[in-house]
């Protein structure tokens, strides 16, 4: 069982030498995607995960939230190792947003919010319908996340800002202390990207939520993250600050091309450009 007390005093995430691979087989000899990984992430803060495409950021996104298990080493989160927790304990502390919501069903947008309940029911053992407080939690949420009027709406008849927006108000709806994010802002336009940045960093500053988020906008993270992971080939090459981290020798050796970094005019926080 969590343990409450350790919420308080323990990192939100303590990775120890933490190596996965996916594996076809039992005689598989692919490569690791993550490779002895050694962290600790902060509670409360925005953390960034950068990296090329192939680097192992959505892996290691998906092992935060346990849907996958690591292969090797330890993961603990706040304290407690992942090895002595359900699936359900982990849900109700970590939510995940994955970088694709397919909706193969017409629900509303209200029905979709709700489903964030889902791992504080008993199961189906103990199955009980959604009750008051619920409904109270998801509609609360659908406020924060200014959805409320889509209620009734299809999830499959809004815009992909307007979906992505009752996607986070379902992870809320888990009441979570953290919040995992795959490229939220992914095939969003700029007015869109902004409007989930801003959500993103209130939810952190009001609410205390810790904020995972992979992105592979440097700048957009640069300016919305308290700190910054770069991944490389499955290894963690700098964790940091955005100023400490987004440093052009840095960026070039992992991207693979050179890059200019100057200082936002307003921010002084890095911004990083391709020369012409």
């Amino acid at each position: 069982m969590l343990n409450s007390d350790s919420f308080i005093a323990a990192p939100a995430y303590a990775l120890r030498d933490v190596t996965f691979r996916y594996a076809t087989s039992s005689r598989d000899t692919s490569e690791s995607v993550l490779k002895n990984l050694t962290c600790s992430i902060d509670s409360g803060k925005i953390l960034g995960i950068l990296g090329p495409n192939g680097s192992g950021k959505s892996t290691l996104l998906k092992l935060l939230a346990r849907v996958l298990l690591q292969g090797s080493g330890t993961i603990e989160l706040f304290g407690n190792s992942f090895s002595r927790l359900s699936q359900g304990e982990v849900a109700r502390r970590v939510a995940l947003v994955p970088q694709e919501t397919m909706q193969i069903f017409p629900f509303t947008i209200a029905e979709m919010v709700l489903m964030g309940r889902f791992p504080h029911h008993r199961g189906w053992g103990g199955w009980h319908w959604e009750d008051s407080d619920d409904w109270r939690i998801a509609h609360q949420a659908m406020e924060e996340l200014d959805v409320t009027h889509l209620g009734s709406r299809l999830v499959t008849d809004v815009s992909g800002g307007e979906r992505q927006r009752a996607v986070i108000a379902r992870a809320l709806t888990q009441e979570p202390q953290i919040l995992l994010l795959d490229e939220p802002t992914a095939f969003l336009d700029l007015h869109h990207q902004l409007d989930i940045a801003r959500i993103l960093r209130r939810l952190n500053r009001e609410r205390g939520l810790t904020v995972i988020l992979v992105s592979h906008d440097l700048n957009l993270a640069s300016q919305y993250c308290d700190r910054l992971m770069l991944l490389h080939h499955g290894q963690i090459v700098e964790v940091g600050s955005p100023l400490e981290v987004l440093r052009p020798e840095l960026l070039e050796s992992v991207y693979g091309c050179p890059v200019l970094v100057d200082g936002h005019p307003q921010s002084g926080l890095p911004r990083v450009s391709l020369p012409v």
